[in-house]
């Protein structure tokens, strides 16, 4: 029995070490509510909720019979507007914006940020600022790729609907096959 405890334990710290790897922390990014879990269910929704970090594959590894056709996990990570309308942000054209990045477990990839517009899944702008090699294992992080400024260009009418455009920061770690975002919804 022992044995067995201790195996277990060993695995649970195993998974929860994977798990945390990088988010915005600021300005204020989408988080995950009640519409993100009627849409993907109460088990992605139990995964997002005790780590944001983690990553859109494991998401859709489980994806199950609550989950529902509006669950997009590679948009904003699935994460919806109707949960976070007081994160509501307003960029004027050309307006730099700092941006924060919390990053729990480096994997070398490429990462950026554009604006996205989320109804279509499409890049409106951008990127707005691009790393490649973006936290790598192999050397420190540079202090630019967890704190940098992007500056929003004048997207005329595109953007003046709450909830139709975000801030999206894109990091593909594809020696691991992982694929982290963060977005940050905005208006114009």
């Amino acid at each position: 029995m022992y044995a067995k405890l201790i195996s277990f334990m060993t695995a649970a710290s195993l998974a929860s070490s994977t798990l945390a790897h990088g988010v915005i922390s600021s300005p204020p990014r989408r988080l995950p509510g009640a519409a993100f879990e009627a849409a993907c269910g109460s088990q992605v929704y139990s995964i997002v909720d005790s780590d944001q970090f983690g990553n859109q594959q494991q998401e859709e590894q489980n994806f199950n019979s609550e989950t529902t056709s509006a669950c997009q996990v590679y948009l904003c990570k699935g994460l919806l507007y109707a949960d976070n309308e007081s994160n509501l942000q307003k960029f004027s054209a050309n307006q730099v914006v700092p941006i924060e990045i919390d990053i729990e477990a480096p994997h070398t990839g490429v990462a950026n940020v554009s604006v996205v517009d989320t109804t279509t899944n499409t890049v409106l702008a951008g990127p707005l600022i691009y790393f490649n090699p973006a936290y790598s294992v192999s050397t420190p992080i540079p202090a630019n790729q967890t704190s940098f400024s992007v500056t929003v260009p004048d997207l005329g009418s595109s953007c003046s609907t709450a909830g139709v455009c975000v801030l999206q920061w894109w990091w593909d770690a594809r020696s691991i096959d992982q694929t982290y975002m963060s977005c940050v919804d905005f208006t114009q």
